[in-house]
């Protein structure tokens, strides 16, 4: 597996298909959302947030792919005029839900994360968690990122190479160490859910899940237009639980910061 960027009209649309995958999976992983929103991985992860949004040309944030709403709920609460987007409409229902009061606050969405139906240049900044692995044109993605942007506005993309054990048999080694040492410290196993296997099957037709990671996505950036690009490889030492991370040990968080 190598940084290399691939062809992406290689793929058959999976669109349909992976927003009923995540139909299916809305409830369950809003149970998870919930779980961060009541404990100290919301104060981690905003206090990141907070720190790399300082500088920012004003307070318009875009929150892509929101899922439950983790994201969307917090920068709310610390007085951001949020946007939030998700294809899925059972995600979003459940961000509405999530979010209570607050839903007045925050405007939902149902959007492709690869299409925006933004104007030009809206937005002071974007952030968004674990989408940009699940994405069938993240090449398109980093583009829309960067023309809804105010210049001097600010990316932050939080991932990791969820499913690069797939095509990488040392990955696929770590990977399975990880269950084991989850089966021995006798904690939640967050590999073992309803159809993990089909999002398996989906993963293998992704781009990202064959590429060398965050190096492919710095690339895709630099070809988008952004500028000083930052990188933390280690992100989750700072926002994950310690169930957290013994599970991805070997899938470690990193976060990317870019520029208009």
């Amino acid at each position: 597996m190598g940084a290399t960027l691939l062809n992406e009209n290689e793929n058959i649309s999976m669109l349909q298909e992976i927003e009923e995958y995540w139909n299916k999976r809305a409830e369950s992983y809003s149970e998870n959302v919930r779980f961060e929103m009541e404990h100290d991985n919301e104060r981690a992860w905003m206090d990141v947030l907070e720190q790399y949004l300082k500088g920012i040309p004003g307070k318009k944030v875009l929150d892509i792919g929101t899922g439950p709403g983790f994201f969307a709920i917090g920068l709310a609460k610390r007085g951001y005029q949020v946007t939030a987007v998700d294809y899925t409409p059972n995600m979003l229902e459940e961000a509405k839900k999530n979010a209570g009061a607050l839903a007045e606050k925050i405007t939902f969405l149902q959007m492709d994360a690869q299409n925006l139906n933004f104007d030009n240049a809206g937005f002071d900044a974007i952030v968004t968690r674990n989408l940009t692995w699940n994405l069938e044109h993240p090449a398109n993605a980093y583009r829309e990122w960067h023309r809804v942007l105010k210049k001097g506005g600010v990316l932050l993309n939080f991932d990791a190479g969820w499913y690069s054990y797939l095509f990488d048999d040392e990955k696929a080694q770590s990977f399975e160490e990880d269950r084991k040492r989850v089966k021995d410290a006798q904690i939640k196993d967050y590999e073992e859910y309803s159809e993990s296997d089909k999002m398996e099957a989906i993963s293998r037709n992704l781009i990202l899940s064959r590429c060398k990671r965050p190096q492919t996505d710095i690339e895709l950036m630099r070809r988008a237009g952004f500028r000083l690009i930052y990188t933390d490889e280690r992100i989750g030492d700072r926002v994950w639980d310690e169930e957290e991370k013994v599970n991805f040990a070997s899938r470690p968080m990193f976060m990317l910061r870019g520029v208009k």
